[in-house]
């Protein structure tokens, strides 16, 4: 009876301690070990408890079936998963390897990538000390975009996760890497990248013909209204040669910026507020603009109709405001009040009639601010009260 015991107790001791396993769970309890062999030199708990012990294997027979399903499933991720999956050392290179990552670095077999230098997959040694420079550093790469070289010399990009795994005093020991190649995404963002760069081009060239197409327009009617005696004819040539004027400034704004969607209002109206400034104004001292103006964004369409309408009401202030050359201020101002904005214009001058309305005003200029306000879905308001205060309020862009 004792020697069945104690050949009972052999046989588990054995499958206890996992000896002459392969299995990598091999002794994965050898703290036990002390215990086992205390538990021999009882003769009464083997007769008591063998059945205990026979319990104990058992549950421990399922958890190493648990650790090797484990093991199992971790291998199948590791060799079947699509992208580069690779372990690395700093010093000597890769350890281990998929057959992704073989395949994209284009060498025969996992061997044969694990004996390559690693140096050689970068152009430059300098770019591998980098590498892991940076890993020292930052512990962990998420997303990294590098390139590196294949076996045949092809540059790859690559986006890249890596994990560092460091020892006690913080010293790299080795690396994790999952690796994607994107060459083929980089190479159509280029070329995505380029199209729009020429597109943006042309359209600037179109915007810069534009403005010299205007300029040429002002420049002939100028030359044109020269010739002629009759002085209404003259004076209509000359508010057609203002309003192409202030035309050809947005597009040249536009051209300068760089932006052909968004104009900054603000600003293409203070040179609009100069240009009206220098034509009428022979002396400045008697009339003085004071401006503000708010930074705000606009579509060209936007931006063209409110243009047109502040040329509109700063040339009537700065023609007919002051007559008998009478002093006086004309204030102009853009404000951004939630979602609108709002124009104001007002002078000191001798202002409209009492019984004026804008909505029945015959002259082109006045007619036109009616209508550039409509179709801005703004509205139009006119006050006399010590000069004239025009204020146009319209919804932004959204």
């Amino acid at each position: 009876m004792h020697s069945d015991i104690e050949k009972n107790l052999a046989e588990i001791r054995n499958k206890f301690l996992g000896f002459e396993e392969k299995s990598s769970v091999k002794s994965y309890y050898p703290l036990l070990k002390d215990k086992i062999i205390e538990l021999e030199k009882s003769e009464n708990f083997l007769k008591d408890k063998s059945v205990a012990l026979l319990n104990i294997l058992e549950d421990l027979e399922a958890e190493k079936k648990k650790t090797q399903e484990s093991e199992e499933k971790y291998r199948r991720f590791f060799e079947e998963d699509l992208s580069g999956v690779f372990l690395s050392t700093p010093e000597s290179g890769l350890k281990t390897c998929n057959q992704a990552y073989v395949n994209m670095m284009e060498y025969e077999s996992i061997e044969e990538l694990l004996k390559s230098d690693p140096v050689s997959h970068y152009s430059q040694a300098q770019q591998r000390i980098d590498f892991l420079n940076l890993i020292r550093k930052e512990k962990k790469l998420t997303n990294y975009e590098g390139e590196i070289i294949t076996k045949s010399g092809k540059h790859i990009q690559t986006l890249e996760n890596i994990i560092g795994v460091f020892d006690d005093k913080e010293n790299l020991v080795e690396f994790w890497g999952y690796v994607k190649d994107i060459t083929d995404r980089k190479r159509a963002e280029q070329i995505l990248k380029n199209a729009a760069m020429e597109k943006e081009a042309l359209h600037r060239e179109l915007l810069h013909r534009v403005k010299n197409s205007f300029n040429l327009i002002k420049s002939l009617m100028y030359l044109e209204r020269e010739k002629l005696d009759n002085k209404e004819a003259n004076k209509i040539l000359e508010n057609l040669e203002m309003r192409i004027g202030t035309l050809s400034k947005m597009y040249s704004l536009l051209n300068l910026s760089g932006i052909s969607q968004k104009i900054d209002l603000g600003e293409y109206l203070n040179q609009i507020t100069n240009s009206l400034a220098e034509s009428y104004l022979e002396d400045a001292i008697r009339i003085e603009i004071k401006s503000s103006f708010d930074n705000i964004e606009t579509s060209p369409r936007t931006a063209s109709s409110v243009g047109l309408i502040v040329n509109e009401i700063l040339t009537n202030s700065l023609k007919y405001a002051f007559p008998n050359h009478k002093h006086g201020n004309i204030y102009v101002s853009l404000k951004k009040t939630n979602e609108e904005a709002v124009i104001e214009i007002a002078d000191d001058g001798v202002g409209v009639s009492n019984n004026f309305n804008i909505n029945e005003a015959k002259g082109m200029g006045l007619q036109l601010i009616n209508m550039l306000t409509q179709q801005l879905s703004g509205t139009l308001t006119v006050e006399s009260n010590h000069g004239t205060k025009f204020k146009v309020v319209f919804p932004l862009d959204q």
